[in-house]
This record gives structure tokens, sequence and C-alpha cells, in this order.
């Protein structure tokens, strides 16, 4: 399995959003939770981010309506913010009525204490841990031939190693396995 367990970021990002269609047609504060849950694994997907970045952007994105927004990334000393964008089927509906569950959870928990629930419930529920979301996408990108420099531009990685290892990584397995 590896650093990103696996995951295939199609498959994964279809999982996800059937998911998402389908919890939207369930009421009640567990289907709200579940919801909101899904919108920022989908967030963490689509933008390769970790969770903790995830749940910053449906914060900001919950405060003031948009499709895009600039986020402190985690992990580095240096303040840089990178862009990440609202996967299209996550609506401005799902913004709005998980808001108050965002709110809440974060007052309860605080963030640190939100990303601890998120993760156990990803693994409980789908066997994997967040953060192989993650590199799921940093595999995706490198597969379509994007160089390493841009991946690690739109993931905020500070060093080419890191993503150079990861897709290296599984490219050699691949073609080992193929041969």
């Amino acid at each position: 399995m590896g650093w990103d367990q696996g995951l295939d970021y199609e498959k994964t990002y279809k999982l996800l959003t059937k998911e998402l269609e389908e919890v939207r047609k369930k009421e009640g504060p567990k289907a709200l939770k579940r919801r909101l849950y899904l919108i920022i694994l989908l967030t963490q997907l689509r933008n390769g981010s970790r969770i903790g970045e995830a749940i910053d952007f449906i914060t900001h994105v919950a405060q003031e309506y948009k499709r895009e927004a600039y986020i402190t990334v985690e992990k580095r000393k240096d303040n840089y913010q990178r862009l990440m964008v609202l996967p299209k089927e996550v609506t401005k509906t799902d913004i709005l009525v998980t808001k108050g569950v965002l709110e809440e959870e974060l007052k309860k928990h605080d963030k640190k204490g939100l990303v601890i629930r998120i993760s156990t419930w990803v693994k409980k529920t789908y066997g994997f841990n967040t953060h192989s979301l993650r590199y799921a996408f940093v595999s995706h990108l490198a597969k379509k031939g994007y160089p390493p420099q841009v991946i690690a531009k739109i993931t905020g990685h500070k060093r080419l190693d890191y993503i150079l290892h990861y897709t290296q990584e599984r490219i050699a397995k691949e073609i080992l396995r193929d041969l």
C-alpha cells in the first residue's frame, strides 16, 4: 500500500461524491455532520491539502462564500499561502446548511480536535487515513505528467524532494510490477 495507501484519486473522488449525494437526502444532526465531513474530505482530495487546511478553507468559505481562497499552509513557518478551490460538486447550499455544524464542532473541539474526529471517522468508515487523500492527489497529478515543481506549488510543499520521493516511488513500483 505505502504512503498513499493505494488510493486512486478518481475512484475516491467518485466515492465521496456519491456519499455526499446520498447524505443530502437525509435529515437530522448526524446527516448534517456526515455532510460536513464529506465536504471537508472532498475539498482535501480536490486540493491535495492537509485535513486542517481543508477545515480552514471551509471555515473561510462559510464566513464569506467564495469558490476559492488562499489558505496558510500548515507546517511551514514562512506563512506561505496556497490557493484552494471548492470542488464543483459542493454547492452553496451544502456550505450554508453545514455552517452551523462546523461552528459547533469547532467550538466544542477546536480545529485540532476536529481533525482528530474526522480522521478517526474516516479510518473507521473507509479504512484509510485522511493524509492519504493528499498523496492520492499528488500521484494523480504526477500520472497526468505535471512536473514535480508545479505539484509542489499546488500542494504547498516547500521542498521538491518530498514530491520526487512520493511520485518516483509509486512509478518505480508500477514499472517493476508491469515488467
